[in-house]
């Protein structure tokens, strides 16, 4: 299983309920034995092989998977030269189906003086996902033996923040190999888990006793493979997402190339502003009155007083018209599709465009009153007569019903032509007025910008959404890992 041979043990212990040997392989601080073959869990001394063992617990049978990592291999993890000697598998007291391995890690030489303050070491194992755990060097003040109440801790050292993620009591339910403590112990213990990917700071907490706090890191399975001279392929297949594991979509990257291009963008959009300033000119123009048809009889636009709506004021045309003798034809007042083919060309002064610019045009008709105006614009460039034809239908009535006054339409309407060349042109205008309406006032308004501008918001918007994309998928991310916790956001 493993390319690095395995060194024998220093001692063996015999089970006292089948009289297996059982290797040890750090006789000066191991003391608690779970036995390969009948799953017993004993108090041995490894420094008296013929002393009898003393039976602690026995567990039904093996768990699968069994240990995934080779007990008696070594690796170096988080600094140090370990050996893996002990291997057992914990669960939940309020959750049965929770569970996952834990591997014990010991010096390979024995350390002079105290144990650094950051060891021991182990591993843990839950659906592929692995978490090196040490005693942490900084962990939240708590007063007396009273355990840590507050559901978030932010490093003074680091600035790191550490989410509440979890609580519970463990549950022992099988062994093999050495350890240095009676595991068993640890189900009095009361466990609090708080998450600063790729870290993991729990706390365990007996009564009457100040908590002590560990640090786990969360390792991927290609670096613990490693360290033990194995093949990724052995390990357990990664399922969901680890309560420790690092966002892969690191949304920073992208939002710093957003703000640099849209930097880069606003000082373009500066230049510009610059060197090819905005030009607004106004003409004033007078749409003569188109005749009414022959044959029928103009009265004032019945709407000013009625409260008519548009299809409304049609039909009151249509009855004036029957009252008085002429044929009963659509009125003119109906839609603009009904106006009469009366049209006069207007032609616009001469615009001159020194770069490529987008040219914005508004057309209003401030006395515009219970009737329609249709124009047909067509912009001509000078030099090359080439044309760029608009058309805008404003109309715009008003009245009082029932004591309220009301109005629809509007008196103005405006286009854009965009990506013009530089050149000369002018604008020739075919205004088509309702029959029988009287002249009509009608101001045009030319405002030419660089085409960038029009642009500006659209190139920020589609710059957007590759940071956005990333965003998206770094919070669908959180969603799934906050699932597995009590204490998430949507908890």
């Amino acid at each position: 299983m493993s390319n690095v041979p395995i060194a024998p043990p220093q001692a063996w212990v015999k089970c006292p309920k089948c009289a297996a040997q059982v290797p040890c392989y750090d006789p000066t601080s191991s003391a608690y034995f779970g036995c390969f073959k009948c799953r017993t869990f004993f108090e041995a001394d490894p420094a008296a092989p013929g002393s009898e063992g003393r039976v602690v617990t026995g567990f039904k049978r093996e768990l699968p998977p069994g240990p995934s990592l080779p007990l008696g291999g070594m690796a170096t993890l988080g600094g140090y030269r370990c050996r893996l000697t002990g291997y057992q598998v914990r669960g939940e007291q309020q959750d049965r189906t929770a569970q996952w391995r834990e591997y014990q890690l010991r010096p390979t030489e024995p350390i002079v003086g105290d144990l650094p303050v950051d060891f021991p070491l182990q591993l843990a194992e839950y659906q592929g996902h692995w978490l090196l755990i040490r005693r942490a060097r900084s962990f939240p003040a708590t007063k007396g033996n009273y355990p840590f109440q507050k559901k978030e801790w932010t490093s003074e050292h680091t600035g790191d923040t550490y989410r509440l993620w979890h609580r519970y009591e463990p549950v022992i339910r099988d062994a093999q190999g050495e350890f240095d403590w009676n595991i068993l112990a640890d189900e009095q213990l009361k466990i609090q888990e708080f998450i600063c990917p790729p870290y993991l700071l729990s706390s365990e907490k007996v009564s009457k006793a100040p908590p002590i706090w560990y640090l786990s890191e969360y390792l991927e399975p290609s670096q613990v493979a490693s360290a033990f001279g194995l093949s990724t392929g052995v390990l357990p297949s990664r399922q969901g997402i680890g309560a420790a594991q690092l966002n892969p979509h690191d949304t920073a990257p992208a939002w710093r190339l957003f703000g640099v291009a849209a930097l880069l963008l606003s000082l373009l959009a500066g230049w510009l502003a610059i060197t090819r300033p905005s030009a607004a000119t106004t003409e004033t123009f007078v749409v003569p009155a188109a005749p009414a048809a022959p044959g029928t009889v103009a009265s004032p636009p019945p709407t000013a007083t009625t409260g008519d709506t548009l299809g409304q004021a049609a039909a009151r045309a249509a009855a004036v018209a029957t009252t008085s003798g002429s044929p009963a034809a659509a009125p003119a007042t109906a839609t603009p599709a009904a106006s009469t083919s009366y049209s006069r060309m207007l032609v616009s002064k001469t615009i001159v465009l020194a770069y490529p610019a987008a040219l914005n045009i508004t057309f209003t008709a401030p006395n515009l009153t219970n009737h329609w105006l249709e124009i047909t614009a067509s912009l001509v460039n000078e030099q090359t007569g080439r044309g760029y034809e608009v058309t805008r239908a404003l109309e715009y009535y008003e009245g009082v019903e029932d004591g309220e006054s009301w109005s629809e339409g509007s008196r103005s309407g405006s286009a854009v032509l965009s990506g013009l060349p530089p050149g000369r042109y002018h604008l020739n205008l075919y205004p088509s007025p309702e029959a029988g309406a009287g002249d009509t006032t009608l101001l045009l308004e030319l405002e030419q910008h660089s085409g960038f501008f029009s642009n500006f918001i659209l190139i920020l918007m589609l710059m957007s959404a590759v940071p956005l994309w990333h965003w998206a998928r770094y919070s669908s991310f959180e969603t799934s890992r906050w699932e597995n916790s009590d204490f998430g956001p949507t908890s």
